[in-house]
């Protein structure tokens, strides 16, 4: 059986919450959230999905990429303009079925997913 892959704006994850895409997940289904995750919404996420976990659904793995973390000062304020007027941290966050995806590796710029 193959999997899908949901490309989710940050501002439908935010209003819908993680429950709405438990169904998603257990149907195998990788989402992408266009946004760094807060570690708050992170915590919430496994907290949620834990719950959940049976012989069918075996949990999850998440990662996020942070693109915000810029050194110099003009690009710091750019980023926290962002935030102001966006509501959401720049970068992306990967959540999958952990039977299907096997590992996520991040470094400052990139994530690699293992599948």
């Amino acid at each position: 059986m193959g999997f899908k892959i949901k490309l989710v704006p940050y501002e439908k994850f935010k209003a819908d919450g993680v429950k709405s895409f438990m169904k998603d997940l257990k149907e195998d289904t990788i989402i992408l959230i266009d946004a760094k995750l807060s570690p708050e919404e992170e915590a919430d996420i496994i907290e949620k999905t834990m719950k959940k976990v049976s012989e069918k659904f075996t949990g999850i793995e998440l990662n996020s990429l942070d693109l915000s973390k810029q050194k110099d000062v003009v690009g710091r304020l750019k980023n926290l303009i962002i935030k102001v007027v966006t509501g959401k941290n720049q970068g992306l966050t990967i959540i999958g079925p952990a039977k299907i995806v096997r590992k996520i590796e991040r470094n400052p710029k990139e994530l690699l997913v293992y599948i």
